[in-house]
């Protein structure tokens, strides 16, 4: 069967598919290359941000995100043309730690869905009845000795029925043995708990630190109005900062 198309405009095109997949690969390393690439985008010139940074002699260098027209053509013609980083992290930090406000809460709950399984109430309720049982039994096997000196059953019978009773006891306290090891690995499960506590708050605690991970994880982008940025979550949640 013939080739549908030739060679020569076969290897044409796998290059030109070569090539757009290398552009693509460099355009997406260019847009995540910093934590705010890519997210800044200019409501009026629909349009990104380039980042710049100033060099000063007597102080630190200072990081500034330009609106991709202004960049270009040099027209300061949008009241936002230029946002210090550090003025935008402050306002996306806020923005963030509003919404972990109530962690003690969320973490409650988090907490209360690990250790739904543990029916303390349940436990002290059959424990208490395996307690009497353990009573009844004892009482039970002490009236043996009467009715053996009373000559009511005979030898055999008693010994039938003391194995009968020790049997149950046996059980019933082997029963016992289980509430009280579940006891100490409840002991164990608040313990744990703590921990795993003080690690969830942790893990909602947002600070300067480790705001770039959450910027990674949650901004989708900030849209940059005439007198305002809007913080776009990966919720959809639409925070307006006011500058």
């Amino acid at each position: 069967m013939p080739p549908i198309v030739s060679e020569e405009l076969w290897e044409k095109a796998n290059n030109k598919l070569l090539s757009r997949s290398k552009s693509a690969k460099m355009y997406q390393k260019h847009q995540t290359k910093y934590s705010l690439s890519g997210k800044l985008y200019c409501e009026k010139h629909k349009c990104g941000f380039v980042r710049k940074v100033r060099h000063y002699k007597n102080k630190e260098d200072v990081v500034y995100w330009y609106c991709g027209d202004f960049h270009k053509t040099g027209r300061k013609d949008c009241c936002l043309c230029c946002l210090q980083e550090r003025e935008v992290y402050n306002e996306i930090l806020v923005s963030f730690q509003s919404c972990v406000k109530n962690k003690e809460i969320i973490c409650s709950e988090l907490l209360n869905l690990y250790s739904s399984f543990l029916k303390r109430e349940k436990s002290i309720k059959q424990e208490t009845e395996l307690q009497d049982e353990l009573k009844r039994l004892q009482i039970k096997k002490d009236k043996l000795l009467n009715l053996a000196l009373e000559d009511i059953f005979s030898k055999e019978d008693l010994q039938q029925k003391e194995l009968e009773i020790k049997e149950k006891i046996r059980q019933v306290e082997e029963k016992l043995k289980g509430i009280e090891n579940k006891k100490i690995e409840n002991g164990m499960t608040q313990k744990y708990n703590q921990i795993l506590k003080e690690n969830i708050l942790k893990e909602l605690e947002i600070t300067e630190e480790n705001l770039e991970i959450y910027i990674d994880e949650l901004l989708d982008k900030i849209i940059v109005q005439e007198n305002s940025i809007n913080i776009i979550k990966n919720t959809k949640l639409s925070l307006p900062c006011t500058w």
